[in-house]
């Protein structure tokens, strides 16, 4: 279908009358950017699996779609998926998923590229490519239909959805994207399989075609691809150039679920929780300066009229110029009556002497994850805080007028015991008797992800989560409580570490119309555990405990992190020993910094 008659169906039929949230679908924001096709070498399109709401509001496509735009001959377009209501009638008149910057049907494009921000939006891309005609298995694709590539945190454990993909990008994408656009013109006229050889020699590219599971169970390249393609994908690690900060983000015309101007002060975390699978696979560390930073902040004001602004990384309070660069930016903030979002909290005076001083243009709650509720449970995962820490950092928020604050913990920990699960509810009413006015705590079930220490952990069962959270429904008492779904929390388990056998589990489930996954209302865990018996699968054998010397489905990804690390950490959980950030203390060898044979001598002479 052309472009115009997609137009014409949204446009003049009515239907954007008829449907929920329309101005997800017409495009037309402010700083979008739409370029003549006549002129274009390579054309992107940007997916991320799930609805227009939740897609904008994730900095990575922003990033991309910037990067991709600055080149004069590349041309990058967005694209979600559509809500029910929408679905239902393109599927009923025969319309393609598609462009909102010119309404191309998304088999139009070249490349597609999907970002898998979390493991329930699997069906969601089978759902797209179904809705966009195109195979979902790569095997079955034509030379005509699209490069469908995927990249985020998931890939880093690409085997689930290794047979529907034909490259992952295993890494940060800043540089990775231009060097793919880059082979890709060139590769024009040759077939398929040769563009995807080309793509495999860039660092970060995996192409599952090349690759086959041996009798061990390892993900090895094909016989008579050995000597052509690498045998384990080392992730791509960008710097944080300043041209790299995308500085004419899109204003949409809907309220997203972020809803606000985002810079990124700062890459990769040093802290070293045993559970957190970015905190690992985003090292190494990498800061952006103060001068940057403000100046960002400063085009971002100029350039998208956002009345906030967030400085996102995954543990802000820890850059190292953070109070220089909340008094640079402040003044302008406050001119202006834009407020400062730092989304994550550190358990600390320093933590709130920053959280007041942005608080002056608009104080909201107060944030804050002790994740356990004892000090050898918070040990055991290298959480680094202690009780008083925490009951200190509460008490001056108190005195400096918060009034509400919100606490995160997890459930079903390695070596948890019924002493840990009640330490929660103890955290709770400490809390509430240091005098906040509102308190929240959320609680979610633990999930071991490849590529951390607990990668070898047993996850809970389901009815062992629901009996945890009726041990701490009295919270309700003092508290706004909630318990994130048990049977979620179990699937995300089992997609997190699972292998190629259950890609065909994957594509029923979105056959079945479960193509919205992470959403409550539409997740349905009887779905999957059909899906399951019909393929013969016991989904537990995929939460289970894994030996150390056990052979992995993702091995053949390298994050930089030695596995030999990742075992030592393991063991330290069971004896309650704690790894210093190496950031403020000395190196813990994780092996990011430097290759395999530099950290086998600085282990020697270590020992």
């Amino acid at each position: 279908m052309k472009n115009e008659k997609i137009s014409r169906f949204l446009h003049e039929s009515g239907l954007l009358y008829q449907i929920e949230k329309p101005s997800r679908y017409i495009g037309d924001e402010y700083n979008a950017v739409k370029k003549n096709w006549d002129n274009i070498a390579l054309k992107h399109l940007l997916v991320f699996p799930d609805v227009y709401d939740i897609g904008m509001s994730h900095l990575g496509l922003k990033i991309l779609y910037e990067l991709i735009n600055k080149e004069d001959d590349l041309l990058a377009e967005r694209s979600f998926l559509p809500w029910q209501d929408l679905m239902d009638v393109m599927i009923e008149n025969d319309v393609p998923v598609f462009s909102l910057e010119t309404f191309r049907a998304a088999r139009e494009f070249d490349i597609i590229g999907f970002t898998l921000q979390y493991e329930l939006s699997y069906p969601g891309m089978i759902k797209y490519l179904t809705l966009a005609k195109i195979p979902i298995y790569s095997n079955e694709r034509k030379e005509e239909d699209p490069l469908i590539i995927a990249g985020g945190p998931c890939v880093y454990n690409p085997e689930p959805v290794a047979p529907f993909v034909d490259a992952f990008l295993i890494g940060d994408g800043e540089e990775a994207i231009i060097e793919i656009s880059t082979v890709l013109k060139d590769a024009k006229q040759l077939s398929r399989r040769d563009k995807l050889l080309k793509l495999s020699q860039i660092q970060g590219i995996y192409v599952p075609y090349f690759y086959e599971v041996d009798e061990s169970g390892r993900v090895v390249p094909k016989k008579t691809y050995v000597e052509l393609v690498p045998k384990t994908i080392k992730k791509r690690v960008a710097p944080l150039l300043k041209e790299y900060v995308p500085l004419k983000q899109l204003v949409p015309f809907m309220q997203p679920v972020h809803d606000r101007a985002v810079v990124e002060v700062l890459r990769g975390c040093t802290r070293g929780c045993r559970f957190c699978h970015a905190g690992m696979v985003y090292r190494p560390i990498r800061e952006r300066s103060k001068d940057e930073i403000a100046e960002s902040v400063h085009q971002l004001i100029e350039n998208t009229g956002y009345e906030e602004i967030s400085l996102l990384s995954l543990s802000t309070l820890d850059h190292s110029q953070i109070g220089e660069i909340t008094d640079s930016i402040m003044p302008e903030l406050q001119k202006n009556k834009i407020s400062l979002s730092v989304p994550s909290s550190r358990v600390d005076k320093f933590g709130i002497e920053i959280a007041e001083k942005i608080a002056s243009v608009r104080k909201t709650g107060l944030t804050i994850a002790p994740e356990a509720g004892t000090q050898s449970m918070r040990d055991r995962i290298n959480k680094n805080v202690e009780m008083q820490n925490l009951t200190e950092t509460i008490d001056v928020a108190k005195s400096k007028g918060w009034k509400r604050v919100k606490l995160y913990f997890m459930a079903g920990l390695p070596y948890e015991t019924d002493e840990d699960l009640a330490g929660i509810a103890e955290v709770v009413k400490e809390v509430k008797k240091l005098g906040m006015r509102k308190i929240s705590a959320s609680v979610s079930g633990f999930i071991p992800k490849a590529h951390t220490p607990f990668q070898y952990a047993r996850q809970n069962s389901v009815d062992e989560l629901h009996e945890k959270i009726k041990k701490l429904s009295f919270l309700k008492k003092f508290c706004q409580f909630e318990f994130h779904k048990p049977s979620i929390s179990f699937i995300e388990g089992v997609l997190s570490r699972g292998d190629r056998t259950l890609a065909p589990v994957i594509a029923a489930v979105a056959e079945q119309g479960g193509y919205l996954e992470a959403w409550k209302d539409k997740f349905s865990f009887k779905r999957w555990l059909e899906v399951f018996e019909a393929f013969d699968i016991n989904p537990e054998d995929y939460t289970r405990a894994r030996d150390f010397d056990e052979i992995f489905p993702w091995d053949h990804i390298d994050s930089g992190i030695r596995k030999e690390f990742l075992i030592e950490e393991y063991k330290k959980t069971e004896k309650e020993e704690l790894t210093q950030d190496c950031r403020t203390g000395s190196c813990s060898l994780c092996g990011v910094c430097f290759d395999n044979e530099e950290a086998a001598e600085m282990i020697k002479n270590q020992k």
